[in-house]
């Protein structure tokens, strides 16, 4: 599943609800992207809008759960804040990997 695809379908469950089984199947796709972001060769979110989206889903599931109590939610909710960290961790790796390199570089 491409993050695309989980941010989808995470916004389904999110406002008509789903199974325990679903949003347990969700939550483990979102940890398998979350273990494979180091492998990504570049920024993945350098315009800061995939972390706006992870938390607009973050507070519907919220919404969710509190208007019905699905457990299921949270398990969904918690997977999807590790993601975010996964991906801004990686970021800042990157950028400050970069800036690392430029300094002290001799342009003359």
């Amino acid at each position: 599943m491409t993050l695309t695809e989980l941010l989808r379908a995470v916004d389904i469950v999110a406002q008509a609800g789903g199974t325990p089984a679903t949003c347990e199947a969700l939550a483990r796709e979102s940890e398998a992207l979350a273990d494979m972001v180091g492998w990504a060769s570049g920024p993945i979110d350098t315009s800061g809008e995939l972390l706006e989206r992870l938390a607009s889903l973050q507070e519907d599931l919220q919404r969710r759960h509190a208007q019905t109590g699905e457990a299921a939610v949270v398990l969904l909710h918690d997977t999807l804040t590790d993601l975010g960290r996964a991906i801004a961790r990686h970021d800042e790796d990157l950028d400050a990997g970069t800036a690392g390199d430029d300094e002290g570089e001799d342009l003359s």
